[in-house]
């Protein structure tokens, strides 16, 4: 077998045995990136939107619901929606905005830890909906639901 044949077979097998261990198929790394771009094309770029995770390991911050807002892509306040009240900016550093929800996203498709991300975009806008991720054999207590809802552009 000619050299070439060689290596552009052993680029195709690691290719194939990349996406067999990769926590998101072709087409769902398909879908991530048109609403990507979804979102890349709205309108505005100041928004609030409601986010929660729900998992066993979680800071408790995180797993009450939680109004984000974001400005000029930095996250500029957070508020609880169940009694409107709000946390100091210390406590900001826990959340992100939707940019940074998708660079989770492809982080978890690096991370070796997980075995699973499935995830759903709003059909509008494209952020995502809901990241769930699932944790290899013997990572006890890592996988977890993350929820944004609501979301609404901002002045």
């Amino acid at each position: 077998m000619p050299r070439h044949t060689r290596v552009l077979l052993i680029g195709v097998l690691s290719c194939l045995l990349a996406a067999c261990s990769s926590p998101l198929s072709n087409s769902e790394v398909l879908a991530l990136g048109r609403a990507k771009a979804r979102w890349a094309a709205r309108p505005f770029q100041a928004y609030t939107y409601d986010f929660v995770i729900s998992c066993g390991e979680c800071p408790d911050i995180v797993r009450q619901w939680a109004r984000v807002a974001v400005s000029n892509g930095q996250v500029v306040g957070v508020v609880r929606v169940a009694n409107d009240s709000a946390l100091s900016p210390q406590d900001w550093t826990s959340f992100t905005t939707v940019d940074g929800l998708f660079a989770r996203i492809e982080r978890y498709q690096r991370d070796d830890w997980v075995r699973d991300v499935i995830v759903e975009f709003d059909p509008q806008l494209g952020y995502p909906t809901r990241i769930s991720t699932f944790a290899k054999p013997g990572i006890q207590d890592a996988d977890a639901d993350q929820i944004a809802r609501n979301l609404v552009p901002t002045p």
